[in-house]
């Protein structure tokens, strides 16, 4: 298979208020909005993030999100008011859980120094 993208999908009820949400999270707005029920971020790192309107599915999804730096990002977003957890380190590194408004799963994860698989 030869692949030109990957992207991380979050299943959401509401798609103006989860849109609004992860441009806070992302730290900018969508690139692209190809149909009403999908909102799209492009070229987040090597990778993308959908928004994809689907009440059934709503809150079952889990992204990761990769940082060099997770202590700033989890500062970062707690100052904009995002609950999050305290970050947990261990062998591979460490991550800090948030939850969007229907309940889909964000992990936070900064892989060891050096690494770069």
């Amino acid at each position: 298979m030869k692949i030109q993208g990957l992207y991380a999908v979050a299943c959401v009820t509401d798609m103006p208020r989860a849109e609004d949400w992860y441009t806070t999270l992302l730290a900018r707005p969508a690139d692209d909005h190809p149909m009403p029920t999908l909102t799209q971020w492009r070229n987040i790192g090597t990778a993308g993030i959908q928004l994809i309107l689907d009440a059934d599915k709503a809150g079952q999804s889990v992204l990761t999100i990769v940082t060099p730096d997770i202590a700033w990002e989890r500062d970062r977003l707690a100052d904009l008011g995002v609950d999050i957890d305290p970050i947990s380190r261990g062998g591979f590194g460490a991550i800090a859980e948030i939850s969007d408004q229907d309940g889909n799963r964000i992990i936070i994860a900064e892989p060891p120094k050096g690494f770069t698989g």
